[in-house]
């Protein structure tokens, strides 16, 4: 089952996914395993440009680094930042397990109460 996670950053209703296949093809891209880009935190444009380009390719026909790049360009334009954009990106990641389970109790009483 995919876990999908809600994208609406360059279009409204746009959601973000990874499964194995995509998760493969983004470490090709990035030419680094995900295990490492994700715990080095190392989220800069070219993590952002490739996690747009695989995890979104179900909302393009034939999506490229310069147009990811240039939707990123126009959210920022717009005062988007980069975190806002890297975010979803790593919690489709992580919500593919290739981290483990993440027990949600556990982390719902770690969560401060407002």
């Amino acid at each position: 089952m995919k876990k999908i996670i809600p994208f609406d950053h360059f279009e409204a209703g746009q959601t973000i996914y990874f499964d194995i296949v995509r998760l493969a093809e983004l470490e090709k891209v990035l030419g680094d395993s995900i295990i490492n880009v994700v715990r080095r935190q190392d989220a800069g444009i070219n993590f952002c440009i490739a996690g747009c380009l695989v995890g979104l390719k179900h909302h393009y026909k034939r999506p490229t680094a310069a147009l990811m790049a240039e939707k990123i360009e126009e959210y920022l334009d717009k005062g988007g930042n980069l975190d806002e954009l890297a975010l979803p990106i790593v919690q489709a990641i992580l919500a593919t397990g290739i981290f483990g389970k993440v027990d949600q109790e556990r982390k719902n009483a770690e969560e401060p109460k407002a």
